[in-house]
């Protein structure tokens, strides 16, 4: 058979044949007329290889197990059943096992993966669907950052909103947004929307020490004002402290905000979830 033949037969591509053929998973036929020759143990082979490779199996693990395949074929054919044989074939078995065993390992991974994918576009299809922003935040916090970004009375109040949504775009992504963070990001309230506007329009690099400390108070003290005191405390004993620590350090090596103001807000909601969980 001819190349163009081989590649037929096994649903492959000549190219495909070649490059098998550079890797040395395929033996290169001889030339008989100037032409090369393939036999049906080149088809028998590269049928093993496409069955392999469209079962997840690399091309290096693929050329291990044929080789130990084909080896262990050629013991049963040749030689007599020995002992040595029956002791030198165990070995080769387990290899294949071992790396059959390893490419199921990748292939489940990939699925896993790819299943996570699948999730994420059907939840951002839907996302788009809506008319919502398309980012690892929430629903919830992309429209409160929305909303704010629309009634900003002017830039700089908006470049402050912004930075912030950029922030938490961040945390998000990186996987450090504690869940329990959703109940900052309320859904539309005229005043509660005011009031964090008026706080964004601040320029903490203003503020002394004693308004650092008091805008700190201000913003737990509004998360109070909205939550029953069982709702608190549930949302205490849920909350994980070191992922709170853990946001607050990003917060600090992103530079976004005052240290001062990252430092008390920190102090003030550590100080408050251990207050929420005793019911004070």
């Amino acid at each position: 058979m001819r190349v163009a033949e081989i590649a037929r037969l096994t649903g492959t591509t000549v190219r495909a044949v070649r490059y098998y053929h550079s890797l040395g998973l395929l033996p290169v036929p001889a030339e008989h007329g100037g032409w090369r020759s393939y036999e049906l143990a080149h088809v028998a082979r590269l049928s093993r290889i496409r069955w392999l490779v469209q079962a997840g199996v690399s091309l290096e693990t693929i050329r291990s197990i044929l080789d130990e395949s084909e080896a262990a074929a050629g013991k049963h054919v040749e030689d007599t059943p020995t002992k040595g044989t029956s002791s030198q074939a165990q070995p080769e078995a387990s290899c294949v096992v071992e790396d059959l065993a390893g490419a199921l390992t990748t292939v489940e991974k990939h699925l896993t993966e790819v299943t996570r994918q699948r999730d994420m576009l059907t939840g951002l299809l839907e996302r788009a669907k809506t008319g919502s922003t398309v980012s690892p935040m929430s629903p919830r916090m992309a429209a409160f950052f929305d909303r704010l970004e629309q009634a900003a009375p002017d830039e700089a109040t908006r470049c402050a909103v912004r930075k912030e949504r950029d922030l938490t775009d961040l945390a998000c992504y990186r996987g450090q947004m504690p869940p329990e963070a959703e109940f900052l990001f309320v859904d539309p309230d005229p005043r509660y929307d005011a009031e964090s506007l008026a706080l964004y329009s601040q320029d903490p690099a203003e503020l002394s020490d004693a308004q650092i400390e008091q805008r700190a108070r201000d913003m737990v003290s509004r998360l109070e004002a909205r939550l029953t005191p069982e709702h608190l405390a549930d949302l205490a004993n849920s909350v994980d402290t070191e992922a709170v620590q853990a946001l607050f350090r990003l917060i600090a090596t992103t530079g976004h905000s005052d240290a001062r103001l990252t430092r008390a807000l920190e102090r003030e909601f550590l100080t408050a979830i251990d207050r929420w969980s005793r019911g004070e």
